[in-house]
């Protein structure tokens, strides 16, 4: 017969806003939380019993904002996450998906060899999750479809106005993929071809998901320049169609900067006007994006393979083009992932930098580096002025996401530091450092407000009958480690991570693999 496991003595943080933290201890049988005690004196009987004298305990975190498509399946110990206390990730953002996939499964597939996936064995929804549930995943993963995938699917990547007939064609699309688990849907407005969508478009799809009663994301058209536009189309969308809404990695970038408090105040004023919208929010002032963002919009026509020929035919011509063309300046672009060897020795270096050792001109540079890969290469672009970072952190309707991919310390990338880095950085410095933030609400942001929000069923809390997802944290050492410059930096503090009432993650190192493909959100 198996023990209860019993954690005593922890300082419990259990999710919900504004909440008392109260020493207690929590009983778990099997993968669910059986009681919440708030006593001196436990009969121990018949436990197993952790005793975490000293240290906190809270739900474990939920990353509402990754692109774990495939790095679950390359990294399935996602160590990045874990190692800060993440429980569930939600992959499928920015309208970017792995599925449904026929049409555009040679993109797919050579996506999928850059992290030594060979074989793409599904081509629906419901097919990829049966994949991932026969794979052991080290955390929970649910899933959004891409808008943008199934439009390519359904008309390509060209700028396209839908007709009648493959409008409903992509209805069908969206409601079948929730039919077979996905818990939403991802718009990337800012990428091809989701920038070819009309307002029109994004409301008779989202219809679909509100009869679902499911999530619409969002990573709009702009994020600097027509930043209050882009907020204003969110709030049509989800106006229009009555569907709870989220837009993604809330920021004023570019020369949005200046922007934030007006970005903030028009979805506060929606929000009181009753409409279903929030956000979510990566703590760093620089985004991680493709290189490929840089080019200007006559070359963005296509898929990634047709964009790079495009490029490549008058190399000369297009950089010309590219100057002209408003960038985030060149010292302020750092590559953080190429997988063509030749370019192994650039990851970590600025576009400047590059040109300097390829001896050609930075905008060159950029077309010999896509060329090279035969792929987009990620890149970070230093965008946002800490301030309106520090600012659109304190709102009440945004939570916390890391917008990365799961990984481990080995892998060859040179990510972002918000990979291994998010959701510890927010505690140590808006809760420790600014105070801008107590530790109950930075939790629940981190927790029950992404579950609420993406209806993820009795977990982000440490309630009676929920599932036994939690992080054990030193409140005193916990802080962040991963810099720009040595980004696949474990975070101090986390002492344990329990996923599904199993002990996962203990003294820097993944123990068990014992997470779950979430599917059920009816």
């Amino acid at each position: 017969m198996t023990k209860k496991l019993l954690l005593k003595n922890g300082f419990i943080v259990d999710g919900q806003k504004n909440s008392e933290i109260k020493k207690g201890s929590i009983i778990i049988e099997n993968e669910i939380i059986q009681d919440v005690i708030f006593e001196d004196k436990i009969n121990q009987d018949n436990y197993e019993v952790i005793d975490i004298e000293g240290n906190y305990i809270c739900p474990g975190f939920i990353d509402v904002h990754s692109h774990s498509d495939l790095t679950i399946i390359a990294y399935p110990e996602a160590e990045s996450a874990i190692s800060q206390g993440v429980t569930t990730v939600i992959s499928g953002n920015c309208g970017f998906s792995v599925c449904p996939t026929n049409n555009t499964i040679s993109s797919i597939l050579t996506e999928a060899k850059s992290y030594g996936i060979e074989d793409i064995q599904w081509r629906t929804v419901g097919e990829y999750l049966n994949f991932l549930e026969k794979t052991e995943i080290a955390v929970n993963h649910a899933y959004l479809v891409g808008h943008g995938q199934i439009r390519a699917e359904v008309v390509g990547y060209s700028n396209t106005k839908l007709d009648y007939e493959k409008l409903q064609q992509m209805k069908f699309e969206v409601e079948k993929a929730l039919d077979e688990g996905a818990i939403g849907l991802s718009l990337g407005l800012i990428y091809i071809p989701g920038r070819f969508s009309d307002l029109e478009e994004l409301v008779e799809l989202a219809k679909v998901v509100k009869k679902k009663e499911r999530v619409v994301t969002n990573h709009m058209r702009s994020e600097s320049s027509a930043l209050l536009e882009a907020i204003q189309e969110s709030i049509d969308i989800s106006r229009l169609s009555g569907v709870n809404f989220q837009i993604s990695h809330l920021k004023a970038a570019g020369s949005g900067r200046g922007k934030a408090l007006q970005a903030c105040e028009k979805i506060r004023e929606a929000i009181d006007s009753g409409i279903n919208i929030a956000a979510d929010q990566y703590p760093y002032n620089a985004s991680n994006t493709g290189l490929s963002q840089v080019l200007p919009p006559q070359y963005l026509e296509g898929s990634i393979e047709e964009i790079i020929k495009k490029i490549s035919e008058d190399p000369e011509m297009v950089a010309e083009e590219i100057e002209k063309y408003p960038h985030t300046p060149w010292d302020k672009i750092i590559i953080s992932e190429a997988y063509n060897p030749k370019l192994s020795k650039y990851l970590g270096m600025s576009i400047s930098e590059i040109a300097r050792d390829m001896k050609l001109s930075e905008a060159r540079t950029v077309i010999e580096l896509m060329r090279i890969e035969e792929y987009d290469l990620g890149a970070i672009y230093f965008l946002m002025d800490q301030e309106e970072v520090d600012y659109i952190a304190k709102q009440d309707f945004v939570m916390v996401a890391s917008d990365s991919a799961v990984r481990n310390c080995d892998t060859p990338a040179f990510p972002h530091p918000r990979t291994f880095g998010s959701f510890v950085k927010f505690i140590s410095y808006y809760v420790k450092e600014r105070k801008d933030i107590s530790l109950s609400d930075a939790v629940f942001k981190m927790t029950y407000f992404p579950a609420l929000k993406f209806g993820i069923k009795n977990r982000g809390a440490i309630k009676k009958g929920f599932f036994a997802d939690l992080v054990v944290f030193n409140y005193k050492e916990i802080e962040d480690r991963a810099t720009y410059s040595n980004p696949k930096s474990l975070a101090k503090g986390i002492v344990n991570v329990f996923v599904n009432g199993k002990k996962a993650f203990e003294n820097g190192t993944v123990i068990c693999k014992n997470g779950k493909v979430l599917r059920d959100f009816d």
